[in-house]
């Protein structure tokens, strides 16, 4: 008996996966990325606001860093920071994980963060 193919925003979910699964899983992790990067940027000026809106908090370690910055950086890069890393590496380092994440850890991270998406990455149940 063959098997009913699954449909999730009418595509069809195959393996190995179709042009048409990847347009719509690049287009999902745009949005992913997009929202991150706000959420970033959001709380890096959030921090800053402790410091006057001067930029030298760029140059603090991250362990004294807000809640926030650090809730987003651990959902993005998995682990956390000790002493010897300052705001600005850490943000390089977000910055550059959230760019290469596969899918399946920008699934993650939307998960971590409770964004809301319209659409939801396919084919990664």
């Amino acid at each position: 008996m063959k098997k009913v193919a699954k449909v999730e925003y009418g595509i069809q979910i195959v393996k190995p996966w179709s042009n048409e699964m990847y347009a719509h899983n690049e287009a999902v992790a745009d949005v992913v990325r997009e929202k991150v990067e706000k959420l970033w940027i959001a709380a890096i000026a959030e921090f800053k606001k402790e410091f006057d809106g001067n930029d030298e908090m760029l140059e603090c370690e991250f362990t004294n860093a807000s809640d926030g910055l650090k809730r987003i950086q651990r959902a993005v890069t998995v682990y956390g920071f000790g002493f010897g890393y300052d705001v600005n590496r850490v943000a390089e380092i977000v910055e550059q994980e959230l760019e290469d994440a596969p899918f399946y850890r920008l699934k993650d991270i939307a998960e971590e963060l409770e964004l809301e998406l319209e659409k939801e990455f396919v084919g990664l149940s």
